[in-house]
């Protein structure tokens, strides 16, 4: 069984737990820290779906996290992914949705269940359903190729990652925890990795490449796996990304960390048991949002921050190009310093 993850991970590259009852730090409580009126903008319409790749508002605009979408979704509809000029977009009855980048129906079909995740690539749409069935789907014949039952899972995390697509093989996170390849050529018996660590696994909220390895995450734990293994650790893992080859990480016990792509620590701050829900970096710094309504931007170097008042976070909060959405607001990163 190693042999042939290894083997696949090398053909590849050829949420929601919380922590109760915190201490929150003084410096970081809703009444702490610079304004930011100069630099909000309040909307017009409210979030009516939250994953990990988008939100869509009541009116059928969407966000992801390079900017905001380039059409109005059909009434009904919510965002999953969008990639080589189409996006894919489900109701909550089945229904699966291609378009155009310029809102053109590609094709339409219903589903055994409601989608969960779900991404476009140039043979088509790989899907995961409620119940933990995984499927492919050819919007040009309008026809399902490939559908299978797995095992377990029940829970969904609106973090949730969508599938990665590479030239042989998806990557698709379950509902129980794992990591299936499904082979694009002969996607007849999917290969399962482990990933999750709780009594269902965990779902994995967090799923990209680096260099020649995957980075996977649940709300407990990180992995990076290559075609010679795999390396984890554990982790309170409340927000992760990766920009320029670091892994940037937010944890719910109050750390800001930069890691390589072997997982180790290259910088660290502690702020004990600091409610963060969202991290991003743009040019150079770091933006740690706690939930509580404190912003901090740091350098990339952890050394230098400043302390923002945002506001508190009652739905979502979600980062979208240079802008902090929250709620019924969006806040203009990129006019923040950290000095």
């Amino acid at each position: 069984m190693k042999k042939s993850i290894a083997l696949c991970i090398a053909v590849l590259f050829a949420g929601c737990s919380m922590d109760t009852e915190k201490f929150v730090p003084s410096f970081l409580q809703s009444s702490a820290g610079h304004d930011v009126s100069a630099y909000t903008y309040y909307l017009n319409k409210r979030a009516v779906n939250v994953i990990r790749d988008g939100v869509t508002f009541n009116d059928g605009s969407y966000i992801t996290p390079k900017g905001e979408g380039s059409i109005i979704l059909p009434k009904g509809y919510y965002f999953i992914h969008e990639n080589g000029g189409r996006i894919l977009a489900a109701d909550p009855y089945g229904n699966m949705m291609v378009l155009k980048s310029n809102g053109e129906e590609i094709a339409k079909v219903k589903l055994d269940a409601p989608l969960v995740s779900g991404a476009t690539y140039s043979g088509g749409v790989v899907y995961l359903l409620q119940g933990n069935r995984v499927g492919l789907y050819d919007p040009f014949r309008n026809k399902i190729t490939y559908q299978k039952q797995l095992k377990g899972g029940s829970v969904v995390d609106t973090r949730l990652a969508n599938p990665i697509v590479a030239k042989n093989f998806i990557a698709l996170p379950t509902l129980d925890g794992k990591l299936v390849l499904i082979n694009r050529v002969t996607p007849s018996a999917p290969l399962a990795i482990p990933i999750g660590k709780t009594k269902n696994y965990g779902n994995i909220i967090f799923l990209q490449p680096l260099n020649d390895k995957l980075i996977a995450a649940t709300p407990s734990n990180i992995i990076a796996i290559a075609p010679h293994g795999k390396k984890e650790i554990d982790a309170k893992v409340a927000d992760i990304t990766i920009k320029n080859g670091i892994i940037y990480l937010l944890t719910r016990d109050g750390k800001v960390q930069k890691l390589d792509s072997n997982l180790n620590v290259i910088a660290s701050k502690q702020y004990q048991n600091a409610d963060y829900a969202t991290i991003a970096t743009l040019d150079g710094k770091i933006y740690a949002y706690a939930k509580s309504g404190s912003l901090v931007v740091m350098d990339d170097k952890l050394k230098d921050y400043k302390v923002y008042s945002i506001g508190s976070a009652n739905d979502y909060s979600y980062v979208s190009g240079k802008y902090l959405y929250i709620d019924n607001k969006k806040v203009d990163l990129s006019a923040l310093s950290c000095k």
